[in-house]
C-alpha cells in the first residue's frame, strides 16, 4: 500500500513539473521591447536592421518591435505588417506633429526627425522599458544581455560618443565637462517609467526652446538626464568611425574597457554595429568589410520582405 502511494506521489510530482515547464515556456519568456523612429525614406534600412536582429536572436527570445512612423506610405506599412517571424511582434505607431520651434536646431536642421526621440516615453505610454535603435544599425547577437542591464534608477543606458574627443569645445559649451561622459543617442536603453515620472519630456522641451545650435535630441537628452545615465559597453554601439581613427590603447582608455587590437576583431565581437557617419547604402561609403556585410543583410531582407 505504501509503495502504491509513493508511486502516486511520483506521478503527481512529474505532472507538476510538466505543468511548471509548460507555464514557464508560455509565460516565462522575457520579452525585449525594441523601438525605431524613422520616416518613410528610411524604411528599407530599418527593415534591414530588424532583419539582422531577428536573424541573430536566440530562438526563445521574444522581440516586440515598436515603430514610430513618420509619414509612412501604405505600401511600406504593408511590407512591415508582412514580417511574420517566430516570437516577433510588431506595432506601428504614427508619429504626431510636435509643436517645436525647429529653428533652434540651427546648422543641425537635418536632425529634425530625430527630435521625435524625446517623446518616446509618451508614444510608449504603457511600456516601462525599451531599447531604442537607430535604423542605421546591424544587430549581430541576441539582445537579452543589454536589455537585462540593471538601470539602478538611471533614465538612460548608452555608449560614450567620440564627439567627446573630436569636439571637446562642444561638450564644454553644453556644460557637461563635470560628467566626463557624453553619450550617443543612436542606441539607448530607456527607463520609460522613471522618465515619465520625472517629466523628462517637459524638461527636454524647455531646454530645446531656450537654446540654439542644438545637436538634436542627443544634446538635449545628454543635458536633461543629468547624472542619471549609466555607461553601456561600446560593443552595443560600435561606431566604425572611431575604430578607424584611433588605436586600441586610446580607445581602451576612452571607453574604460578592453578594446581589441584590430578594428575587425571589434566589429566581429560587437553586438550592435552603428553606421553613425557615412551610410553603407551610399556610394561614398567604401569600407572593405562593413559595406559588404551590410549589403548582405540588405539583400537578404530585400528578398525576404520585398523591400
Amino acid at each position: 500500500m505504501v509503495k502504491k502511494y509513493i508511486n502516486y506521489i511520483y506521478i503527481l510530482v512529474a505532472i507538476l513539473v510538466l505543468f511548471a515547464g509548460v507555464f514557464f515556456y508560455i509565460y516565462g519568456k522575457k520579452a525585449i521591447n525594441i523601438a525605431y523612429m524613422v520616416d518613410n525614406n528610411y524604411v528599407p534600412y530599418m527593415i534591414t536592421s530588424m532583419h539582422s536582429a531577428i536573424k541573430n536572436k536566440n530562438k526563445e527570445s521574444v522581440y516586440n518591435f515598436y515603430i514610430i512612423a513618420e509619414n509612412f506610405s501604405s505600401e511600406n506599412i504593408d511590407k512591415i505588417k508582412k514580417i511574420k517571424e517566430h516570437n516577433v511582434n510588431i506595432e506601428i505607431i504614427p508619429a504626431r506633429q510636435k509643436t517645436l520651434d525647429y529653428s533652434h536646431l540651427g546648422r543641425f536642421a537635418s536632425f529634425k526627425i530625430a527630435m521625435q526621440k524625446i517623446f518616446i516615453p509618451d508614444y510608449l505610454e504603457n511600456i516601462d522599458k525599451v531599447l531604442y535603435l537607430d535604423a542605421d544599425t546591424l544587430i549581430q547577437k541576441d539582445l537579452n544581455k543589454i536589455y537585462s542591464t540593471n538601470m539602478g534608477g538611471a533614465y538612460i543606458g548608452a555608449t560614450k560618443d567620440g564627439l567627446m574627443y573630436q569636439f571637446p569645445e562642444h561638450i564644454t559649451e553644453i556644460g557637461l565637462d563635470w560628467r566626463k561622459f557624453y553619450f550617443n543617442s543612436g542606441v539607448m536603453l530607456l527607463n520609460l517609467k522613471d522618465m515619465r515620472k520625472d517629466v523628462i519630456i517637459e524638461k527636454s522641451i524647455t531646454y530645446f526652446n531656450t537654446h540654439y545650435e542644438v545637436f538634436g535630441d542627443q544634446d538635449i537628452l545628454n543635458v536633461v538626464v543629468n547624472d542619471k545615465v549609466i555607461p553601456i559597453s561600446y560593443r552595443y554601439n560600435c561606431n566604425s568611425t572611431f575604430f578607424e581613427e584611433k588605436d586600441a590603447e586610446f580607445l581602451s582608455n576612452f571607453y574604460n574597457e578592453k578594446v581589441y587590437q584590430t578594428s575587425r576583431e571589434n566589429y566581429d565581437n560587437a553586438v550592435i554595429l552603428h553606421f553613425a557617419g557615412y551610410k553603407p547604402w551610399t556610394e561614398w561609403y567604401t569600407h572593405s568589410y562593413l559595406k559588404p556585410l551590410w549589403l548582405e543583410y540588405y539583400k537578404e531582407a530585400s528578398s525576404k520582405y520585398n523591400i
